[in-house]
């Protein structure tokens, strides 16, 4: 009898854990879109950079906002019965019917050398009306400041313009659910300061959507720290670059938009000898390592 009762009790309890695992799988999966209020979708915003060889590049980022088309605008007259195929009068009404959302924000000055190797930080997050992102605005305040050999000097703002707009493309989206979306902006220090004499900058802020899955990285090390080294990635046309880390000679460049790249390092210090490593085999989302490479006088 006690062995009827045991082999009856084994598959109800069974039937109990899978239905209790299914559940949890499924609050897992749902977690971060629980808490998003229907109709509304959460933006996350990633700030890297793009290094440059100075000791510190600090931008006064004040707000961010996003240009958000409503699901209810997007091809609303493609499934019209008079539709003419007039395309640019779909995208005039959308453009009309498009929203400004301000994200939250930590205002102040992030100095963008801290955000190359691979590193970044969130910048901006928060809920927006559901619907296609098409532009990103940043606004710049005035306590701009670039420093070389351990001298600050002010960055003037071209133009004196405090906003700079950023378009979207479909495939710069990180969805990780719908309702859940991820942009990475690359703030390319090197192509945004100008100088324009001795002693004078200017802040023309040059940034780029990428996103990880769609780009490939290069990584690896470079010795001797003495040697004052700027690793660049060539390819198609485009340079990145990054400055390895004086304690342990450590780059990692990203957002590459190639499958192959030549890698130029240039060695600026005490007589080192430049190195170039052509026809680097790269593969997209993932990041390819060149080992540690040593310098010689």
């Amino acid at each position: 009898m006690k062995q009827s009762r045991s082999l009856i009790l084994f598959p109800f309890l069974v039937l109990i854990f899978i239905i209790f695992y299914t559940s949890c799988q499924k609050e897992l999966n749902n977690s971060s879109s629980a808490n998003i209020p229907q109709g509304q979708q959460r933006i996350s915003i990633r700030l890297s950079d793009n290094a440059v060889n100075f000791d510190a590049v600090n931008v006064d980022i004040q707000s961010v906002a996003v240009q958000v088309i409503p699901d209810s605008c997007l091809g609303r007259h493609h499934d019209d019965d008079d539709n003419d195929g007039n395309d640019d009068h779909d995208q005039d009404h959308e453009a009309r019917c498009s929203v400004w959302d301000t994200l939250d924000i930590h205002p102040g000055v992030y100095n963008l050398l801290d955000l190359a190797n691979g590193a970044d930080t969130i910048l901006a997050n928060g809920l927006t009306v559901t619907g296609k992102i098409v532009k990103i605005r940043l606004t710049i305040g005035d306590q701009n400041s670039v420093v070389i050999d351990s001298v600050s000097y002010p960055l003037t703002l071209w133009n004196n313009s405090h906003h700079v707009t950023i378009k979207v493309r479909g495939e710069d989206v990180d969805a990780i659910t719908p309702n859940d979306l991820q942009f990475w902006l690359d703030f390319d220090a090197g192509r945004s300061i100008v100088r324009i004499r001795d002693n004078n900058f200017v802040l023309k802020p040059c940034l780029r959507v990428w996103l990880p899955a769609h780009t490939a990285s290069i990584s690896g090390h470079v010795v001797p720290d003495s040697a004052g080294s700027v690793v660049a990635a060539i390819f198609n046309g485009d340079t990145l670059v990054a400055i390895p880390r004086h304690y342990n000679g450590f780059f990692k460049i990203r957002g590459i938009t190639a499958t192959s790249t030549d890698v130029f390092i240039n060695a600026t210090a005490n007589g080192y000898q430049d190195t170039t490593i052509t026809g680097v085999q790269l593969s997209v989302g993932k990041d390819t390592d060149i080992g540690t490479v040593h310098l010689h006088q």
